[in-house]
């Protein structure tokens, strides 16, 4: 150690604003400094030779000066706070590090050199701080909202009770990210380098077994203090992103309820209407035929000379009825429900008729398989008539897996990319399959070879074949592998000359 010059040592330690005592091994005073006295209130000659106890508030728990006395006799330094007492009576609490110190001479008997500050002023600084940050987030977990404050980085500072609760319900991740992902399009690094802001923006989250939440959320950016020890001697504050997000799931779910209810009764109008359409044109049709050769065999015998001319009256009359009959027919087949050409979204549209149809399918005891591909084209057409094609595609195949002998009763849904750049809808049924004889005649108005009957005419694929047909789409019958049947649709992509003039399909 570097001779210092004489007296130095102990001017330093005149001068130190920390309060110095020197104990002996008993803990009795030898020393201490001005600021021990200024500290403690007590004058030197009135400590000097007192043991160190003289200071105690005595609501220290014993259990603090157990620890200081075992850890300096074992030789080591201990530092730690304790509740002491002023000579006016009044407490402090002083931070404390008790430096043990090697004896000299024969006895050898260890020192200690005291060093404190008085702390009380900054206790009482956390003490309030901490009160204020509980305060602040009791406030916030209270609120009926999810919250969460972000650094630059995009990590989470600050979140409340609600946000806690939403991360567990989507299995962990961040939904702070989530929310960040859902407003930018997906690239929430770039939302947070352009510091983005948003203003009730409706996001969608799917929280797995609870199903999709729906938010309106809000992000800010705010002015907060840098607390790296870097930014002291800088005056620029640190930027943080509040997201305050409100839970609209429930009014969400009353709207997608009353569109779904909405879609179902549209369907239906449409099913029905079209539906009667092919009921009539299938009966015009049936009564022709009959009229037609009634025509022909009474030209035939005119021509021959062997009409009875008491019969020929009645047969004409017999014509003249049946043409009014065919002709009143005709005039009954109802007109297609208006609705204009847009472009649309497969998935959605299956996706709508599922959660109508839901029900029926629960109520059939059958499993059905959802297999969309996420990215397709849209097409060209109206909604509501291509709902009731997939409705009546689910029904066919519902009624298919109620045949008697099937032991599966398993539906699956498929959406993809045509081979010819359209889009298909792939409905497959575990049922009993489609003789081959058979698979041009299913589309025959009132044809039906269910063994299970159910009182319908058999007019839903000749409904589904005539929405194709004004469509510009295919439907083609094949067996799958397991003997059931696979029916696939296929629509074209968008045309945008088509919507443009919104004329027929």
């Amino acid at each position: 150690m570097p001779n210092l010059p004489q007296g130095l040592l102990a001017h330093v330690i005149e001068s130190l604003a920390s309060g110095v005592s020197i104990a002996d091994a008993a803990g009795t005073i030898l020393y201490v400094n001005p600021a021990f006295q200024q500290i403690t209130g007590y004058a030197a000659a009135e400590v000097i030779g007192r043991n160190h106890s003289v200071l105690s508030y005595k609501k220290t728990p014993p259990r603090v000066y157990e620890d200081m006395w075992r850890t300096i006799a074992g030789g080591r330094v201990w530092t730690g706070r304790l509740l002491n007492r002023r000579k006016d009576g009044a407490p402090y609490l002083a931070d404390l590090k008790v430096v043990p110190v090697a004896g000299e001479g024969a006895s050898r008997s260890p020192h200690y050199l005291g060093i404190q500050r008085d702390v009380s002023a900054e206790m009482g600084l956390e003490r309030h701080v901490a009160a204020q940050k509980a305060l602040i987030e009791n406030i916030i977990d209270v609120a009926p909202v999810v919250m969460a404050l972000l650094n630059e980085h995009g990590k989470v500072l600050i979140d409340n009770h609600a946000y806690k609760v939403l991360m567990a319900d989507i299995g962990g991740e961040e939904p702070a990210w989530e929310f960040l992902k859902a407003v930018s399009d997906g690239d929430a690094a770039r939302f947070l380098l352009e510091r983005r802001e948003c203003d009730s923006a409706e996001v969608k989250i799917e929280a797995g077994r609870l199903g999709p939440r729906w938010f309106t959320c809000s992000g800010l950016w705010i002015d907060t203090a840098r607390p790296d020890v870097d930014s002291f001697y800088e005056a620029a504050p640190g930027r943080a992103l509040l997201l305050v997000c409100l839970d609209v799931t429930a009014r969400m779910r009353a709207f997608q309820q009353a569109k779904t209810s909405a879609i179902r009764a549209r369907t239906a109008e449409i099913q029905q209407a079209q539906g009667m359409r092919e009921v009539l044109q299938g009966a015009v049709y049936q009564l022709q035929g009959p009229l037609n050769m009634l025509a022909a065999a009474t030209a035939m015998m005119e021509r021959g000379g062997g009409l009875n001319p008491a019969l020929a009256r009645p047969l004409s009359e017999v014509q003249t009825a049946g043409a009014e009959t065919l002709a009143r027919l005709r005039d009954s087949v109802p007109h297609g429900v208006a609705e204009p050409v847009l472009p649309l979204n497969v998935n959605e549209l299956v996706r709508e008729v599922m959660d109508f149809m839901v029900d029926r399918v629960l109520a059939e005891g059958v499993a059905l398989s959802w297999l969309p591909t996420a990215v397709l084209p849209a097409v060209s057409g109206r909604a509501g008539q291509l709902r009731t094609l997939i409705k009546v595609l689910i029904d066919n195949a519902v009624d298919a897996v109620g045949e008697p002998g099937v032991s599966e009763r398993g539906i699956v849904i498929e959406t993809r990319r045509g081979a010819g750049g359209g889009v298909e809808v792939v409905v497959s049924d575990s049922g009993p399959g489609v003789p081959p004889a058979d698979r041009a005649r299913i589309f025959e108005p009132f044809f039906s070879d269910w063994r299970r009957w159910r009182g319908r005419p058999g007019m839903g694929l000749a409904i589904a074949q005539n929405i194709l047909t004004e469509h510009g789409g295919t439907i083609d019958v094949q067996a799958t592998a397991e003997g059931g049947c696979r029916i696939v649709v296929g629509l074209p992509v968008e045309d945008a000359a088509l919507i443009t003039r919104g004329d027929g399909v």
